[in-house]
């Protein structure tokens, strides 16, 4: 009996080596599961009671023993097609396809060594990460397009890295997930750190496989619900692409459904800082209520990501203003709708929102073929842009100080006031210039506010013809209600401009019963509905 046990033992232990690579050779079907788990930014623990294996990466947690086709992910059983086993220099295989069935994540044997499938954005992610934390700056090149390999030197991936360590310290991954759109593959990490906050990177990736550009945003919950108005078998949505050729921006374009003819459609431009398409904030996306709405009224809605959203790194030129960052794709986007076969030529309109909405007068003035039958601003400034955030940044302080705030969360508040009075007083020397500006300007990109520092949308607006409807929320802490009385005196002789205040809204257009501070915009909230009433009778009916 005893020998028949040796000889079945034999046999497992013959069996086990017969799909495992020999120390340095490779195996398409095996993968190294320490090397490659590591590669991606995991963990792989031996636990000696359990004889096995524990795989973490992200929030997966995998169980493997050497020699069983059991195993279990996240606490449920995975049945492997084949055994997991210990090669002869005690490197633990499994079949690739269980590694991508545990954790969703493909992986290809490429240039000696495994690596994310080009297939896999979220998997591409994890392992450009990686190298990013290891200064494996030359590989992490390699994997860039070379726009984006341009802009970051090993020098400055260096310098990147040391600014995420100083942001948050070391970072782990907490989950891995993929969005798609028209133009990228994106890969969406959640990372923790060990002073309790976490992070967020977007890394967007080409269809070739190459990454294109990389976005850190906060970490914040989506709360957001839809509108009571949301009626899917109202309307149908397509993805679509606008902007330049260089710079492509996914797009969503909502069309009523069931329309017999052609639709008036809208345009949506957004307000200041990268935005995606929904314009999303907390747990309001105010550009998707707009857009859902007014379907639901039989008109046409485009919205689009932002360039300096798609692309954080790529869109930033030394001489970059306003007019890169959205004039041109508003007009793009107008460009597109005309070609459209479903949409009403004449009736194509363009919205603006905040930032987007004082650039409205500059986006009609370059639209020389008289493109845009008409423009809807909502809470738009209409001073300059550097006094109004000098504002902001103030009530931002005295709110603090009347709360009590101590410690430094209110040195880091008077800090950022002390910040924006010296780049205002710089904006408002003649001194400077684009052609001159100071060395010591405390704000990034200071062509851009040098550009801007001169602009004033009302003053354009009254040289021109197309028709308006300025809303503005009266509870908007970001932009006073005192905006639209400028609005109104300086367009106070034009006969076709239209102007509505609705109290108790706040600058995301949600319903707020106390003064809006802006910490409210976590909360899930919508458009109301009158005010897609207001905007969709205006289009059908203000319009001769």
């Amino acid at each position: 009996m005893k020998g028949k046990s040796c000889l079945a033992l034999l046999a497992a232990v013959v069996m086990l080596y017969v799909w495992i690579p020999e120390k340095g050779e490779a195996e398409p079907d095996a993968v190294p599961v320490r090397d490659a788990v590591e590669a991606l930014g995991g963990n792989v623990l031996w636990v000696k009671e359990e004889k096995a294996a524990k795989v973490l990466l992200g929030n997966r947690k995998w169980s493997i023993r050497p020699g069983s086709a059991r195993s279990e992910i996240d606490g449920l059983p995975l049945d492997l097609p084949k055994p997991a086993v210990l090669n002869r220099d005690g490197r633990l295989y499994v079949p690739v396809s269980a590694f991508h069935e545990a954790l969703g994540v493909q992986m290809n044997f490429r240039d000696g060594r495994w690596r994310a499938s080009e297939a896999d954005p979220a998997g591409l992610g994890m392992y450009w990460m990686r190298l990013l934390q290891l200064g494996e700056y030359g590989e992490a090149r390699d994997m860039m397009s070379p726009g984006l390999a341009k802009l970051f030197p090993a020098d400055v991936l260096e310098r990147y890295k040391k600014h995420l360590e100083e942001s948050y310290g070391s970072w782990t991954l907490i989950q891995a997930g993929s969005t798609e759109n028209r133009v990228h593959r994106n890969a969406v990490l959640s990372y923790q750190t060990p002073r309790g906050r976490s992070f967020r990177m977007e890394l967007r990736f080409g269809r070739d496989g190459k990454l294109d550009d990389l976005a850190l945003l906060p970490n914040v919950s989506d709360r957001y619900r839809p509108p009571s108005y949301d009626a899917p078998d109202r309307y149908r949505t397509e993805n679509v692409i606008v902007g330049t050729a260089t710079l492509p921006l996914p797009g969503t374009l909502t069309l009523p459904a069931g329309a017999g003819e052609k639709v008036p459609a809208v345009v949506l431009v957004h307000g200041s800082g990268p935005n995606d398409a929904d314009e999303s904030s907390g747990g309001g996306k105010m550009f998707r209520d707009i857009a859902v709405g007014l379907a639901r009224e039989g008109i046409a809605v485009l919205r689009y990501a932002k360039r300096t959203y798609e692309y954080p790194n790529r869109s930033l030129t030394p001489h970059f203003t306003v007019r890169e960052e959205t004039v041109e794709d508003a007009l793009s986007a107008v460009a597109f709708l005309r070609q459209d076969k479903r949409i009403d030529p004449d009736r194509i309109f363009v919205l603006g929102h905040s930032q987007g909405g004082m650039l409205l007068p500059a986006i009609i003035e370059e639209d020389r073929g008289g493109s845009i039958a008409g423009g809807m601003l909502l809470s738009a400034p209409s001073g300059a842009l550097e006094d109004l955030m000098l504002s902001q940044y103030e009530g931002i302080l005295k709110r603090a100080e009347e709360a009590g705030e101590t410690g430094a969360e209110l040195e880091r508040k008077q800090a950022n006031l002390h910040t924006w009075r010296r780049a205002v007083d710089m904006l408002h020397d003649d001194r400077y210039s684009k052609a001159r500006l100071p060395a010591d300007f405390p704000l990034p990109n200071a062509y851009w506010w040098f550009d801007i520092r001169e602009y004033s949308g009302p003053m354009i607006a009254r040289e021109q013809d197309v028709p308006l409807f300025i809303l503005q929320g009266g509870n908007d802490v970001q932009v006073p209600p005192s905006s639209l009385k400028v609005w109104k005196q300086a367009l106070g002789t034009r006969t076709n401009v239209s102007c509505k205040l609705y109290p108790g809204l706040n600058h995301m257009y949600a319903l707020y019963d106390r003064p809006s501070t802006g910490d409210e915009y976590r909360f899930a909230s919508n458009v109301p509905e009158f005010v897609i009433r207001d905007l969709a009778d205006w289009i059908h009916l203000g319009i001769k």
